[in-house]
Protein backbone atom coordinates (compact mmCIF):
# COMPACT_ATOMS: atom_id res chain seq x y z
CA UNK A 1 0.00 0.00 0.00
CA UNK A 2 1.11 3.47 -1.03
CA UNK A 3 2.56 5.14 2.35
CA UNK A 4 4.88 5.61 4.82
CA UNK A 5 5.54 2.96 7.04
CA UNK A 6 3.56 2.07 10.10
CA UNK A 7 5.54 3.28 13.24
CA UNK A 8 8.13 1.77 15.32
CA UNK A 9 9.81 2.66 18.53
CA UNK A 10 11.57 6.23 18.30
CA UNK A 11 15.67 6.93 19.81
CA UNK A 12 14.29 10.68 21.39
CA UNK A 13 10.91 10.82 22.74
CA UNK A 14 9.70 14.33 22.21
CA UNK A 15 7.40 16.46 25.08
CA UNK A 16 3.68 16.44 23.91
CA UNK A 17 0.89 18.32 25.15
CA UNK A 18 -1.91 17.64 27.68
CA UNK A 19 -3.27 14.07 28.62
CA UNK A 20 -6.25 13.58 25.96
CA UNK A 21 -7.53 10.21 26.85
CA UNK A 22 -10.81 8.99 26.15
CA UNK A 23 -13.91 8.98 28.13
CA UNK A 24 -15.55 5.34 28.98
CA UNK A 25 -16.92 4.78 24.80
CA UNK A 26 -19.52 2.54 26.45
CA UNK A 27 -21.58 5.78 27.93
CA UNK A 28 -21.50 8.27 25.34
CA UNK A 29 -24.48 8.99 23.35
CA UNK A 30 -24.79 8.34 19.93
CA UNK A 31 -22.77 10.84 18.50
CA UNK A 32 -22.64 11.58 14.13
CA UNK A 33 -20.36 13.76 12.18
CA UNK A 34 -18.03 13.56 9.04
CA UNK A 35 -15.89 16.61 8.25
CA UNK A 36 -13.69 17.51 5.55
CA UNK A 37 -10.97 20.10 5.01
CA UNK A 38 -12.08 23.22 3.61
CA UNK A 39 -15.71 24.66 3.94
CA UNK A 40 -17.96 22.69 1.36
CA UNK A 41 -20.83 24.63 -1.05
CA UNK A 42 -23.38 26.78 0.97
CA UNK A 43 -26.35 25.56 1.60
CA UNK A 44 -29.39 27.58 0.76
CA UNK A 45 -30.52 29.39 3.84
CA UNK A 46 -34.33 30.81 4.47
CA UNK A 47 -35.12 34.46 5.82
CA UNK A 48 -32.91 34.65 9.50
CA UNK A 49 -36.75 35.76 10.93
CA UNK A 50 -39.73 33.40 10.87
CA UNK A 51 -43.30 33.25 12.52
CA UNK A 52 -42.73 30.60 15.28
CA UNK A 53 -45.81 29.05 14.07
CA UNK A 54 -43.79 26.92 12.17
CA UNK A 55 -42.51 24.27 14.53
CA UNK A 56 -45.06 22.81 17.04
CA UNK A 57 -44.78 22.76 20.89
CA UNK A 58 -43.97 19.08 20.39
CA UNK A 59 -41.54 19.44 17.51
CA UNK A 60 -39.39 21.76 19.73
CA UNK A 61 -39.13 19.90 22.81
CA UNK A 62 -37.34 17.49 20.59
CA UNK A 63 -34.81 19.80 19.56
CA UNK A 64 -32.37 21.81 22.22
CA UNK A 65 -33.54 25.59 22.62
CA UNK A 66 -29.50 26.23 22.25
CA UNK A 67 -29.68 24.11 18.44
CA UNK A 68 -32.95 25.57 17.50
CA UNK A 69 -31.81 29.09 16.86
CA UNK A 70 -29.06 27.98 15.05
CA UNK A 71 -30.98 25.14 12.76
CA UNK A 72 -33.63 27.71 12.38
CA UNK A 73 -31.30 30.34 10.75
CA UNK A 74 -29.78 27.35 8.58
CA UNK A 75 -32.97 25.39 7.60
CA UNK A 76 -36.96 26.32 5.77
CA UNK A 77 -39.65 26.08 8.03
CA UNK A 78 -40.55 22.71 5.99
CA UNK A 79 -37.34 21.02 6.86
CA UNK A 80 -37.63 21.98 10.90
CA UNK A 81 -40.50 19.66 12.22
CA UNK A 82 -38.68 16.86 10.00
CA UNK A 83 -35.87 16.73 12.14
CA UNK A 84 -35.19 13.41 14.13
CA UNK A 85 -32.58 13.76 17.31
CA UNK A 86 -29.55 11.46 17.23
CA UNK A 87 -28.42 12.39 20.52
CA UNK A 88 -25.38 13.86 21.00
CA UNK A 89 -22.22 14.33 23.60
CA UNK A 90 -19.66 17.93 22.59
CA UNK A 91 -22.80 18.49 20.01
CA UNK A 92 -26.61 18.62 19.48
CA UNK A 93 -26.84 16.07 16.33
CA UNK A 94 -30.06 15.64 14.16
CA UNK A 95 -31.32 14.31 10.37
CA UNK A 96 -33.68 14.64 8.26
CA UNK A 97 -33.05 11.59 6.37
CA UNK A 98 -31.15 12.67 3.60
CA UNK A 99 -28.19 15.34 5.73
CA UNK A 100 -27.07 15.21 9.40
CA UNK A 101 -26.51 18.42 11.10
CA UNK A 102 -24.04 18.50 14.17
CA UNK A 103 -24.38 21.79 16.32
CA UNK A 104 -21.88 23.20 18.28
CA UNK A 105 -23.03 25.30 21.01
CA UNK A 106 -21.04 28.99 21.41
CA UNK A 107 -18.04 28.88 22.90
CA UNK A 108 -17.05 25.46 20.88
CA UNK A 109 -18.20 26.45 17.56
CA UNK A 110 -14.78 25.99 16.06
CA UNK A 111 -14.82 22.59 16.29
CA UNK A 112 -17.15 21.93 13.02
CA UNK A 113 -14.67 23.34 11.25
CA UNK A 114 -11.90 21.79 12.96
CA UNK A 115 -13.72 18.35 12.65
CA UNK A 116 -14.03 18.95 9.00
CA UNK A 117 -10.40 19.52 8.81
CA UNK A 118 -10.32 15.93 10.87
CA UNK A 119 -12.33 14.17 8.53
CA UNK A 120 -10.95 15.06 5.29
CA UNK A 121 -7.12 13.75 6.93
CA UNK A 122 -9.23 10.70 7.27
CA UNK A 123 -10.24 10.78 3.38
CA UNK A 124 -13.96 10.88 4.45
CA UNK A 125 -14.14 14.81 3.24
CA UNK A 126 -16.71 13.33 0.41
CA UNK A 127 -19.39 13.00 3.26
CA UNK A 128 -19.56 16.95 4.11
CA UNK A 129 -21.75 19.41 2.67
CA UNK A 130 -21.12 22.40 4.77
CA UNK A 131 -19.74 24.31 7.62
CA UNK A 132 -21.57 27.19 8.69
CA UNK A 133 -21.54 29.48 11.52
CA UNK A 134 -25.11 30.58 12.63
CA UNK A 135 -26.15 32.51 16.10
CA UNK A 136 -22.71 31.97 17.38
CA UNK A 137 -22.68 27.94 16.89
CA UNK A 138 -21.17 25.90 14.61
CA UNK A 139 -23.15 23.67 12.28
CA UNK A 140 -21.49 20.75 10.56
CA UNK A 141 -23.78 19.45 7.40
CA UNK A 142 -23.30 16.07 6.34
CA UNK A 143 -24.18 13.07 3.69
CA UNK A 144 -26.33 11.01 5.62
CA UNK A 145 -24.94 7.34 6.24
CA UNK A 146 -27.32 4.51 5.54
CA UNK A 147 -25.88 2.48 8.30
CA UNK A 148 -26.34 1.48 11.81
CA UNK A 149 -23.96 1.21 15.28
CA UNK A 150 -21.94 -1.58 15.29
CA UNK A 151 -23.59 -4.95 16.65
CA UNK A 152 -22.88 -8.42 16.21
CA UNK A 153 -25.88 -8.59 14.36
CA UNK A 154 -24.62 -6.44 11.53
CA UNK A 155 -21.07 -7.19 11.99
CA UNK A 156 -19.98 -9.39 8.93
CA UNK A 157 -16.18 -10.52 6.97
CA UNK A 158 -17.07 -7.82 4.93
CA UNK A 159 -17.11 -5.16 7.67
CA UNK A 160 -14.41 -6.34 9.12
CA UNK A 161 -11.96 -6.26 5.61
CA UNK A 162 -13.33 -2.74 5.69
CA UNK A 163 -12.27 -1.79 8.91
CA UNK A 164 -9.00 -2.90 8.54
CA UNK A 165 -8.67 -1.45 5.18
CA UNK A 166 -9.84 1.82 6.98
CA UNK A 167 -7.91 1.26 9.99
CA UNK A 168 -4.36 0.69 8.21
CA UNK A 169 -5.25 4.00 5.86
CA UNK A 170 -5.40 6.22 9.13
CA UNK A 171 -2.09 4.61 10.67
CA UNK A 172 -0.56 5.58 7.80
CA UNK A 173 -0.86 9.38 8.30
CA UNK A 174 2.10 10.84 10.18
CA UNK A 175 1.21 13.27 12.89
CA UNK A 176 4.13 15.44 15.15
CA UNK A 177 6.03 14.08 18.19
CA UNK A 178 6.72 10.65 19.72
CA UNK A 179 4.81 8.60 22.31
CA UNK A 180 5.33 10.39 25.84
CA UNK A 181 6.83 7.96 28.61
CA UNK A 182 5.84 11.31 30.94
CA UNK A 183 2.28 10.70 30.08
CA UNK A 184 1.57 7.34 30.23
CA UNK A 185 3.23 7.03 33.72
CA UNK A 186 0.86 9.91 34.82
CA UNK A 187 -2.11 8.54 33.50
CA UNK A 188 -1.68 5.32 35.05
CA UNK A 189 -0.56 6.60 38.13
CA UNK A 190 -4.05 8.24 38.69
CA UNK A 191 -5.62 4.97 37.85
CA UNK A 192 -3.59 3.33 40.42
CA UNK A 193 -4.59 6.21 43.21
CA UNK A 194 -8.69 5.81 42.09
CA UNK A 195 -8.62 1.58 42.16
CA UNK A 196 -6.36 1.66 45.01
CA UNK A 197 -9.37 -0.16 46.75
CA UNK A 198 -9.61 -3.02 44.23
CA UNK A 199 -6.26 -4.76 44.91
CA UNK A 200 -5.86 -6.58 41.19
CA UNK A 201 -6.56 -3.24 39.24
CA UNK A 202 -4.00 -2.11 41.39
CA UNK A 203 -1.77 -4.71 40.51
CA UNK A 204 -2.12 -4.50 37.08
CA UNK A 205 -1.61 -0.70 36.80
CA UNK A 206 1.86 -1.24 38.53
CA UNK A 207 2.37 -3.80 36.22
CA UNK A 208 1.81 -1.71 33.20
CA UNK A 209 3.51 1.14 34.95
CA UNK A 210 6.51 -0.72 34.62
CA UNK A 211 6.38 -1.64 31.20
CA UNK A 212 6.19 2.35 30.46
CA UNK A 213 9.38 2.42 28.89
CA UNK A 214 9.04 -0.04 26.70
CA UNK A 215 6.18 1.35 24.68
CA UNK A 216 7.09 5.20 24.68
CA UNK A 217 9.08 6.73 22.53
CA UNK A 218 6.43 5.37 19.22
CA UNK A 219 6.38 7.66 16.35
CA UNK A 220 2.56 9.12 16.32
CA UNK A 221 0.48 8.87 13.55
CA UNK A 222 -3.65 10.06 12.72
CA UNK A 223 -5.58 7.84 14.97
CA UNK A 224 -9.63 8.19 15.74
CA UNK A 225 -9.08 7.66 19.10
CA UNK A 226 -12.80 7.34 19.92
CA UNK A 227 -13.69 4.01 18.05
CA UNK A 228 -16.99 3.05 20.55
CA UNK A 229 -19.49 1.15 19.10
CA UNK A 230 -21.93 4.67 18.36
CA UNK A 231 -19.40 5.96 16.17
CA UNK A 232 -18.69 2.51 14.24
CA UNK A 233 -21.66 2.78 11.47
CA UNK A 234 -21.85 -0.53 9.69
CA UNK A 235 -24.32 0.02 5.83
CA UNK A 236 -27.38 -1.80 6.03
CA UNK A 237 -28.68 -2.85 3.29
CA UNK A 238 -32.37 -1.16 3.47
CA UNK A 239 -30.57 1.75 0.96
CA UNK A 240 -27.68 0.03 -0.50
CA UNK A 241 -25.54 2.31 -2.72
CA UNK A 242 -22.25 1.34 -4.11
CA UNK A 243 -20.78 4.51 -3.27
CA UNK A 244 -20.83 4.10 0.41
CA UNK A 245 -18.17 2.38 2.16
CA UNK A 246 -19.17 -1.02 4.17
CA UNK A 247 -17.83 1.41 7.24
CA UNK A 248 -17.80 4.62 8.65
CA UNK A 249 -16.06 5.86 11.83
CA UNK A 250 -17.83 9.15 12.60
CA UNK A 251 -17.24 12.20 15.37
CA UNK A 252 -13.47 13.08 14.56
CA UNK A 253 -13.02 15.97 17.15
CA UNK A 254 -10.85 13.62 19.60
CA UNK A 255 -8.80 12.57 16.73
CA UNK A 256 -5.04 13.26 16.06
CA UNK A 257 -1.90 11.60 17.07
CA UNK A 258 -0.89 8.62 18.88
CA UNK A 259 -0.04 5.18 18.77
CA UNK A 260 -2.17 2.64 16.24
CA UNK A 261 -2.07 0.43 18.79
CA UNK A 262 -3.81 2.50 21.29
CA UNK A 263 -6.14 2.80 18.40
CA UNK A 264 -6.79 -0.92 18.03
CA UNK A 265 -7.05 -0.75 21.96
CA UNK A 266 -9.88 1.29 21.97
CA UNK A 267 -11.79 -0.28 18.88
CA UNK A 268 -11.81 -3.25 21.00
CA UNK A 269 -13.26 -2.51 24.16
CA UNK A 270 -15.60 -0.08 22.55
CA UNK A 271 -17.04 -2.10 19.73
CA UNK A 272 -15.79 -5.46 19.52
CA UNK A 273 -16.28 -6.51 22.76
CA UNK A 274 -19.80 -6.68 22.14
CA UNK A 275 -18.89 -9.73 20.05
CA UNK A 276 -17.81 -11.78 23.14
CA UNK A 277 -14.44 -12.23 24.27
CA UNK A 278 -13.44 -14.83 21.67
CA UNK A 279 -15.18 -13.06 18.73
CA UNK A 280 -13.72 -9.33 19.88
CA UNK A 281 -9.99 -11.36 20.07
CA UNK A 282 -10.01 -12.87 16.95
CA UNK A 283 -10.82 -9.66 14.65
CA UNK A 284 -8.90 -7.24 16.51
CA UNK A 285 -5.96 -9.85 15.83
CA UNK A 286 -7.31 -10.14 12.13
CA UNK A 287 -6.65 -6.55 11.73
CA UNK A 288 -3.57 -6.35 13.66
CA UNK A 289 -1.54 -8.81 11.68
CA UNK A 290 -1.36 -6.07 8.59
CA UNK A 291 0.62 -4.02 11.05
CA UNK A 292 4.25 -4.32 12.04
CA UNK A 293 5.20 -6.81 14.84
CA UNK A 294 5.99 -4.27 17.23
CA UNK A 295 2.44 -2.74 16.75
CA UNK A 296 0.86 -6.12 17.59
CA UNK A 297 3.43 -6.62 20.49
CA UNK A 298 2.10 -3.33 22.20
CA UNK A 299 -1.58 -4.19 21.95
CA UNK A 300 -0.99 -6.31 25.32
CA UNK A 301 -0.08 -2.87 26.70
CA UNK A 302 -2.58 -0.58 25.92
CA UNK A 303 -5.55 -3.01 25.96
CA UNK A 304 -5.19 -4.12 29.49
CA UNK A 305 -4.58 0.01 30.23
CA UNK A 306 -8.24 0.69 28.11
CA UNK A 307 -10.08 -1.14 30.57
CA UNK A 308 -8.54 0.56 33.51
CA UNK A 309 -9.09 3.71 31.94
CA UNK A 310 -12.90 2.91 31.69
CA UNK A 311 -12.66 1.92 35.19
CA UNK A 312 -11.01 4.95 36.22
CA UNK A 313 -13.68 7.12 35.01
CA UNK A 314 -16.47 5.33 36.30
CA UNK A 315 -14.72 5.52 39.71
CA UNK A 316 -14.50 9.52 39.17
CA UNK A 317 -17.84 10.20 37.19
CA UNK A 318 -20.24 7.53 37.43
CA UNK A 319 -19.54 5.86 40.54
CA UNK A 320 -23.30 4.44 40.45
CA UNK A 321 -22.02 2.29 37.47
CA UNK A 322 -18.45 1.05 38.72
CA UNK A 323 -19.30 -2.20 40.47
CA UNK A 324 -20.84 -3.56 37.10
CA UNK A 325 -17.76 -1.63 34.89
CA UNK A 326 -15.92 -3.42 37.42
CA UNK A 327 -17.40 -7.16 37.09
CA UNK A 328 -17.36 -7.16 33.50
CA UNK A 329 -13.64 -5.43 32.30
CA UNK A 330 -11.38 -5.95 34.81
CA UNK A 331 -11.17 -10.19 33.77
CA UNK A 332 -11.31 -8.68 30.41
CA UNK A 333 -8.06 -6.42 31.45
CA UNK A 334 -6.33 -9.39 33.33
CA UNK A 335 -7.06 -11.92 30.95
CA UNK A 336 -5.68 -10.01 27.91
CA UNK A 337 -2.23 -8.97 29.85
CA UNK A 338 -1.92 -12.78 31.22
CA UNK A 339 -2.85 -13.92 27.54
CA UNK A 340 -0.38 -11.81 25.96
CA UNK A 341 2.18 -10.76 28.02
CA UNK A 342 4.88 -10.93 27.49
CA UNK A 343 4.24 -10.02 23.84
CA UNK A 344 5.69 -12.71 22.13
CA UNK A 345 3.29 -15.10 23.78
CA UNK A 346 1.36 -17.36 21.23
CA UNK A 347 -1.55 -16.40 22.44
CA UNK A 348 -1.77 -13.11 20.73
Amino acid sequence: MVGPSLPVKGKHPLPQGEDRSLRAQELHALRLSVAKDAVGADLPKAPQTRPEGHLSPLEALRISPVALSALKGLLSPETLPRLTPLGGFEARVYTDGERVYKVYRPGEAHLAALEAQRMARAGLGSFVLGVEQVAGQGVLVIRHFPGKPFSPETFTPKALADLSHLFLSLHRLPEPGYVEGKELAERLERFAESLASVPEALTLAKALLREVPWVAGVEKRFCHRDAWAGNLLLKTQEHPSPDDPEVLLVDWVRSGGDDPARDLALLKTGSLDLLGEGAAREALFRLARFYPKEVRERLAFYVPLTYLHDLHWFRTKKPEGFLEALADKLPRALSFFQDCFPPRNRAC
